[in-house]
């Protein structure tokens, strides 16, 4: 029982090796080399893996020694080509030659003779697409590798061909043929779905690419459009000096958006701080909160400040105030019928955090978890951009972003941002 035992968790470190050896590299090695550093990869590979079969072997009770060196000997042949064939053939034998086994030169002579034979299925094997041809191959290629065993056994060592030793041919060709079958299988599915999710990522980013070619054909084009056209109106030889001066700041006005559409694109496509600085927290929200204050008002949206003092940062101005601005006009937004807008500063640790806080109509669970991804917006009427800026700003100054909210009753974001030391001196 003790020796079945054995026997059992060798045969299975066996397999585990052989599989644990050529996971690694069809995971994910294979499709990052070129052909040469593949051949040489799995080489090395399936060399490893020969030696560790052939070092611990099964022991029968009838004193016959049997391993699984050919699984790995035949994958690796198959996967890479005949040279690596040649290369592990050479391995086997000088392996087998330093455990002196007997009729070393007989085995180099079938092994080479083995390759031969395997040669047409290589080509065909590393040509073919279809798992099953494939299949059928690997499983050919495994019923030559048993019978040129078995002929070096019929050749030079005839007084071992016995009744267990037929049994024993047979229990080799299934489990070998069986483990081939299971690596091919294996190593085609790894490969399909690893062409699957590149050919995901391909068209998520094609798409990506479309929403974004058509929200800027949308955002940008339509307050070019009004400008255009009441650049034209301009030339209405009769207009009145009260409606030219009208037409004049609606057409800047336009342009205007469309400028600030474009910025939030470039800053968005590169989010990287250019004119570094200290910042003064407290002085940038006072600046941000009367800038934004004409706009609150007009939403009838109070605000209100909780600020504390000496809260540097190191950042960039302008990005640091499109973030913020974008955070505030959206809770502005968020309060169509009016409200509060509670923006507070504190020290947290080592870090400065800023929350802005709206009474408007909030968001469920399934928006939050969404929110900053591309395109998704709360709005009727929206691209989702300034939400995403946000994110790209926060992110590059090293910072943090939570949102916390309920429906009707408000939303909180909160942005944490490392602080800056300022000397004294």
């Amino acid at each position: 029982m003790t020796t079945i035992l054995d026997n059992l968790q060798t045969f299975l470190l066996n397999i585990f090796l052989v599989y644990f050896c050529f996971s690694i590299y069809f995971k994910f090695i294979e499709r990052k080399a070129n052909k040469l550093t593949n051949e040489l990869i799995i080489a090395l590979i399936s060399g490893i893996s020969i030696v560790l079969c052939m070092t611990f072997p099964i022991t029968l009770p009838a004193g016959y020694i049997i391993d699984f060196r050919q699984i790995p000997f035949i994958i690796g042949a198959l996967y890479g080509g005949w040279r690596v064939a040649v290369f592990l053939t050479v391995i086997l034998v000088s392996y087998r030659f330093f455990l002196d086994v007997p009729s070393t030169d007989a085995a180099l002579i079938l092994y080479f003779l083995l390759i031969i034979s395997l040669w047409p299925i290589i080509l065909t094997f590393n040509k073919t697409v279809n798992i099953r041809k494939k299949l059928y191959l690997a499983s050919l290629a495994s019923f030559f590798g048993i019978l040129s065993w078995m002929a070096m056994i019929f050749l030079f060592m005839p007084e071992n061909l016995t009744r267990d030793y037929f049994i024993l041919f047979i229990f080799s060709l299934i489990v070998q043929s069986i483990g081939i079958i299971f690596f091919v299988v294996f190593n085609e599915k790894s490969k399909k779905e690893a062409a699957l999710n590149n050919e995901l990522d391909k068209l998520e980013k094609l798409k990506t690419v479309s929403e974004l070619a058509a929200s800027i054909s949308h955002e940008v084009r339509n307050p070019l459009t009004v400008a255009k056209g009441f650049l034209q109106l301009l030339k209405e030889p009769n207009l009145t000096d009260q409606d030219r001066t009208h037409y004049l700041n609606i057409a800047v006005d336009a342009l205007n958006q469309a400028e600030s559409r474009i910025t939030d694109y470039l800053t968005f496509a590169k989010p990287s701080l250019e004119n570094i600085k200290i910042l003064d927290l407290h002085q940038e929200l006072i600046y941000i909160e009367k800038f934004i204050g004409p706009y609150a008002a007009m939403n009838n949206v109070q605000i209100e400040v909780q600020l504390e003092e000496d809260i540097y940062i190191a950042g960039e101005d302008q990005k640091l105030h499109q973030c913020l601005i974008n955070i505030m006009k959206n809770g502005i937004e968020s309060m169509p019928q009016g409200g509060k807008l509670l923006i507070e500063l504190r020290r947290v640790g080592d870090n400065a955090m800023i929350t802005v806080t709206d009474t408007g109509i909030g968001m469920d669970e399934e928006q939050l978890e969404r929110m900053g991804s591309p395109f998704f917006t709360t709005k009727d009427i929206g691209t989702g951009l300034g939400t995403m800026v946000v994110y790209s700003i926060v992110k590059t100054m090293r910072g943090e972003i939570t949102v916390k909210s309920e429906i009707g009753k408000g939303t909180s974001f909160s942005v944490l941002l490392p602080l800056a030391e300022i000397s004294l001196s």
